[in-house]
């Protein structure tokens, strides 16, 4: 009972989200869309950021299902944005930013760990520079995603996907066998 009441309470949340601002969205609208009372939500959820959260890890989930590939799993976050727009831009102009933020920081590490695991597997990388190599990726692919979300997504989403795969086919391998021939000794003296 319980997963199909988060699910309820978050298809609620959806439906409200296409029309309004998340600031603008009262638990009480949430309850009364779904035809469950206060106490039923916040048996589920602290809050309407909890419920925020656990409604954008859900879209991810399902977004991705089917996706073969990073190249696809990428394709499909910015399809989910595009076909999602006003639900999308109700959440980034609203104080529940920082969740769509993590939620894209998230994603974007999951697809440069799978990336960077993969063009690494035959290499001696060192932990320290796997966590750097995947932060510096990560924040690029999330910034991005993140600068096209303000600029209203002008750009097409299947161009922009096209242009980061282009991008990054190949430059993991590159990187990753860089990284593992190089000491830490030998990149401060080559400063």
């Amino acid at each position: 009972m319980a997963p199909s009441t988060k699910l309820a309470l978050s298809n609620s949340l959806k439906r409200l989200l296409q029309k309004k601002f998340l600031d603008d969205i009262t638990v009480k609208e949430i309850v009364e869309d779904c035809e469950v009372n206060r106490q039923t939500f916040y048996y589920h959820f602290q809050d309407i950021y909890d419920l925020l959260h656990w409604f954008l890890e859900h879209e991810t989930t399902e977004a991705f299902q089917g996706a073969a590939s990073w190249q696809e799993a990428l394709m499909a976050a910015f399809r989910y944005i595009q076909n999602n727009h006003a639900l999308v831009y109700h959440i980034y102009r609203s104080s529940g930013r920082e969740h769509l933020d993590c939620q894209l920081f998230t994603l974007s590490r999951t697809l440069v760990v799978k990336l960077l695991e993969n063009a690494s597997s035959r290499l001696d990388l060192s932990e320290q520079d796997q966590e750097f190599l995947v932060d510096f990726y990560m924040y690029a692919l999330a910034g991005t995603m993140l600068g096209w979300l303000a600029e209203d997504m002008k750009e097409e989403p299947d161009q922009l996907a096209a242009r980061i795969c282009f991008l990054l086919e190949g430059e993991f391998q590159r990187v990753a066998e860089r990284f593992s021939t190089f000491s830490h000794t030998d990149m401060e003296t080559s400063r």
